[in-house]
């Protein structure tokens, strides 16, 4: 990893989330992306301004040396309401953490937290290998979907075993909303390794630049408090997916999932 400390406002889309990213303090405890843990994530949205606009939370439980099972809890503002989401999937310790059978239910509660019952849905399934085959209340769908393939939430843990620089790039189908769109041509790949300083506040500094006669000061962004971090990103692009930008620490542990407007920012506090 390089030694020499930039800011985030060299790398994009680090730059775009900056204020989401104010105060932010890296983790600095031991991890282990194989073993039992919980990410929980706060979900920005940086349009006019930056609001949290909801949460995610991933606990990861080993199973065996080949499969471990994945509990998940999403939250995220919705017209009119909150749409509410927990998912239980087992999945495959490969590259993209492959689902082999998942059982969710979602639901959107109205501003007052009461659930609306007609957007409750709830879904079992199971990947075989040339199709899914899912189950939606009483309805039995099969999905054409060939290997290899993954779930949006699987690569929130998958990305954090990747290899770095030496990763060959993973091409892919993508379940979308768990199991009712695919979305084939998907690669994800090694982006970067930089140190960023991380944390901390904006602020403004003057830097001074001699002239032949005389010198000019100039304004410069700069962070007070930051903590210098070292990164890797891996990209995510493909077919009908705003480009994804995953940024793990050292320590293999996810920090952020940038995404046009929309980012998840670890929430160092929310783990337990």
């Amino acid at each position: 990893m390089p030694q020499t400390a930039t800011q985030m406002t060299d790398h994009f889309p680090l730059a775009h989330f900056e204020r989401a990213l104010d105060g932010f303090q890296p983790p600095a405890e031991a991890f282990d992306p194989q073993g039992a843990w919980v990410n929980a994530y706060d979900i920005w949205e940086c349009s006019q301004g930056n609001r949290k606009i909801g949460a995610l939370r991933i606990e990861r439980t080993p199973l065996d040396a080949r499969r471990a099972r994945l509990a998940v809890r999403y939250r995220k503002m919705a017209a009119g309401g909150i749409l509410r989401a927990e998912a239980s999937i087992e999945c495959r310790t490969d590259d993209l953490a492959t689902p082999i059978r998942w059982q969710a239910q979602s639901c959107v509660h109205d501003p007052e937290g009461k659930p609306i019952e007609d957007t409750r849905l709830e879904e079992t399934g199971e990947a075989g290998e040339r199709a899914l085959r899912v189950k939606v209340g009483e309805e039995a769908i099969r999905i054409p979907a060939e290997r290899p393939l993954t779930f949006d939430w699987c690569l929130f843990e998958a990305v954090q075993r990747l290899p770095g620089e030496a990763l060959q790039t993973l091409e892919f189908t993508l379940i979308d909303r768990l199991g009712r769109e695919a979305k084939p041509e998907q690669r994800l790949a090694f982006r970067t390794s930089v140190t960023v300083e991380l944390g901390g506040k904006r602020v403004w500094r003057e830097e001074k630049r001699a002239l032949e006669a005389g010198a000019v000061y100039r304004p410069v962004p700069a962070r007070e408090g930051a903590t210098a971090t070292a990164l890797r990103a891996y990209n995510q692009t493909g077919r009908g997916i705003v480009p994804i930008v995953y940024w793990v620490n050292e320590q293999g542990r996810l920090l952020f999932a940038l995404s046009g407007l929309i980012g998840y920012v670890l929430n160092a506090e929310a783990q337990a």
